[in-house]
């Protein structure tokens, strides 16, 4: 392991925005798995990732954090193991949790589920 030698000074760079940037907008990951999966169908199975499972979990995280739930909590309320939730908000799986899951989820977090004209979940919060 080589040493660094550390410089201290008392100049101090201005710091500023960078001139590109999202504004704080930021965009999720599954937007960009949402593209990758587009470029190459194969990859929900081979790689086991989906930008709609990845999408899932958030609203799932989101919800259950809003009710002030654990995932243990949570996963005791709708008769899983802890496990179960916590892939699930890890988006692990290739389609996500099942529509009948994602109802009981919000429904244990006093939520409901709406689905709006444009393919997007969201949870009455």
């Amino acid at each position: 392991m080589s040493k660094v030698d550390v410089e201290r000074s008392a100049n101090r760079r201005d710091v500023r925005p960078a001139k590109v940037g999202s504004g704080g907008r930021g965009r999720p990951l599954s937007d960009l798995i949402d593209r990758i999966e587009n470029a190459d169908p194969n990859l929900v199975h081979e790689k086991k990732l989906s930008s709609a499972a990845i999408r899932a979990g958030a609203l799932v995280r989101a919800m259950r954090k809003d009710a002030h739930l654990s995932q243990s909590a949570l996963a005791d309320k709708i008769g899983v193991a802890q496990a179960r939730i916590s892939e699930i908000e890890a988006g692990v799986g290739t389609q996500g949790p099942t529509w009948d899951l994602m109802e009981r989820i919000s429904a244990a977090c006093g939520k409901s589920l709406v689905a709006t004209e444009e393919p997007k979940l969201t949870a009455h919060m």
